[in-house]
């Protein structure tokens, strides 16, 4: 029996997202022969796009790494991993640890441990002694984000130290820019430069990192050079650009997630008829009205009020009145063909995220991660 698909949900079109990993990897292998390694980032439920799915798509595609925000994820992702994907890709946790609560899940999979301070890395090592395992770890350096991580003048104590603990294995070191995306930021750039000669000093008389890596997808835009060897690209695997009037090259990726929903009712009304609560909205003339099963419980912001505009038979509808937690409204016009049960699109590739962004002053990732988890996720290869 065919699983009837509900009015409202968002297409994961897995194609798409498997171009824009293709056209990112070549973009920042313009330099590097092939060379550069790519930790795709599925954290916050891949942005929005499911990250079980999305992690082993990402992994049997030829993704090294899969980058998660903090420890729970990482286990359920690394678990995801082993039982469903082809590929066993190890996991870097961006996060921090705090305490001891994870050591046990973290020894036994396949997940890099983010050390951004010393206060675990004893404790950590004597755990994974008694068990005779070995962790990979990471060093996180704040170049000048000022959120988390090793501080400039005390990484390379730090790393001095933890080559002493023999069950901690030090694969990598990275860091994180805080103005990727603007093209030629002077601070950018003093980022990066310090990052990379902390490094060459480090690797010039105490360890050879296997990672090194500073790029997030604005980096991997506007500052990617050959000297690292690992990106971490987010919101471009999935279609946009940090900064869409900033972006200095078009690679030419696509949306990934198509947010869709359908016209369940249409009303004709009078001149002066008041839509939705609170009255914030009046029709200037005789007009269709649609009413669409999407609201602010599935992540369609109740601050786009009167301001969004949905796709419908290809062409552009304002919304009127308040956003409700289940419905929107939209205004069709006098003469409409619009009909009961035609699809309407929220956004997608006929019209992106970055237009609802952009009334909300915030960025398409937002957008994106706001999808709420009533929204089925169906993921099609078209």
């Amino acid at each position: 029996k065919k699983k009837k698909k509900k009015d409202t949900y968002a297409e994961i079109n897995l194609k798409t997202l498997k171009k824009n990993f293709d056209r990112v990897k070549k973009f920042a292998n313009r330099y590097n022969d092939g060379e550069v390694k790519v930790c795709s980032i599925v954290k916050a439920n891949a942005y929005g796009h499911g990250m079980k799915e999305i992690g082993k798509t990402l992994a049997e595609y030829g993704s090294d790494y899969l980058g998660t925000a903090d420890y729970t994820e990482s286990i359920i992702l690394a678990d995801h991993i082993k039982k469903f994907s082809k590929k066993k890709v190890p996991i870097l946790c961006l996060g921090i640890m705090t305490n001891d609560v994870f050591f046990n899940d973290i020894v036994s999979r396949n997940i890099d441990v983010t050390f951004a301070d010393m206060s675990l890395a004893k404790k950590l090592n004597d755990f994974a002694a008694g068990r005779n395992k070995k962790v990979n770890i990471q060093l996180q350096v704040d170049s000048g984000i000022n959120r988390i991580g090793f501080s400039m003048k005390d990484t390379r104590s730090a790393v001095k130290k933890l080559m002493s603990y023999k069950n901690l294995k030090i694969k990598g070191i990275y860091s994180h820019f805080a103005t990727s995306e603007i093209p030629q930021n002077p601070y950018a750039k003093k980022q990066y430069n310090e990052f990379k000669n902390l490094v060459k000093e480090i690797e010039a008389d105490l360890i050879k990192f296997e990672l090194k890596h500073v790029s997030n997808s604005g980096g991997v835009l506007n500052y990617n050079e050959s000297f690292f060897n690992m990106i971490r690209p987010g919101v471009s695997l999935y279609g946009y650009y940090p900064d869409r009037k900033e972006v200095a090259k078009d690679i030419g990726i696509e949306p990934v997630m198509t947010l869709r929903s359908r016209v369940k009712f249409i009303k004709t009304l009078p001149k002066g008829s008041s839509i939705s609560y609170g009255r914030k909205y009046f029709t200037q003339e005789e007009t269709k009205i649609a009413s669409v099963p999407i609201g602010y419980g599935d992540g369609y912001s109740r601050l786009l009020t009167n301001k969004s505009s949905v796709v419908i038979r290809g062409k552009k509808y304002r919304t009127a009145g308040a956003i409700c937690m289940d419905w929107t409204m939209v205004e069709l016009g006098k003469n409409s063909n619009v009909r009961v049960n035609d699809e309407v699109i929220i956004f997608g590739k006929e019209y992106p995220a970055d237009n609802l962004s952009e009334i909300l002053g915030t960025i398409p990732y937002e957008i994106t991660c706001n999808v709420s988890q009533r929204v089925k996720r169906i993921y099609t290869e078209q």
